[in-house]
């Protein structure tokens, strides 16, 4: 089992937030956030993917960085899912990140599309210390509705129901206005948010 210290879990943890950022949507991609540490574990920039057309988190991370000037040759990128390495509406990951002269990628889990998937053996190829597995659980939780569509084929649904103990949904005298209580609506509103 691949260890990982502190500061390596500490920024991973930082990809995971900045992945759920605002302006991240939930869907059709999935949501993937990327952190560039430098050789002494101090976090030089971060990115995010935006969605559909829009630079994935490495690329956005990269870009970031470079807005400071700085560099990320010999540096460590830790990103959420597996850096891409095919041509789409924009380039491979792979590609720029080998362009800035990365030392390591840690991700956490595979990509397992067949179009996108890959990047690791592309990087490790060129050279690249490749580490996967850190926050895997976290990443899975966090795309489980495009995970379960690239896997399983099907979308996820989410089905919600509120109904008293005898099946009914409302009084019979058409005296009451809610069946659950303010905590089981919250929680609703929570779920419709999510999908």
């Amino acid at each position: 089992m691949t260890s990982f210290t502190t500061v390596q879990t500490a920024a991973m943890q930082r990809a995971l937030r900045a992945a759920v950022s605002p302006d991240a949507p939930p869907g059709p991609n999935p949501r993937v956030g990327c952190v560039i540490l430098s050789a002494d574990g101090d976090v030089l920039a971060e990115g995010h993917h935006r969605g559909t057309g829009t630079a994935h988190a490495e690329v956005d991370a990269l870009a970031n960085l470079a807005t400071t000037g700085a560099s990320a040759r010999g540096a460590s990128v830790l990103v959420t899912l597996e850096p891409c390495n095919h041509q789409g509406r924009t380039g491979p990951c792979v590609q720029a990140l080998l362009d800035a002269g990365v030392a390591e990628v840690i991700y956490a889990q595979d990509d397992p599309t067949e179009q996108a998937g890959g990047g690791a053996a592309a990087l490790e190829a060129a050279g690249v210390r490749v580490r996967r597995g850190l926050c895997a659980q976290e990443a899975a939780r966090l795309n489980r509705p495009w995970l379960l569509a690239v896997t399983r084929g099907r979308p996820m649904v989410t089905w919600k129901l509120a109904a008293t103990l005898d099946g009914r949904i409302a009084a019979a005298d058409g005296t009451s206005q809610w069946i659950t209580p303010v905590a089981a609506r919250h929680d609703a509103h929570r779920l419709r948010r999510q999908c």
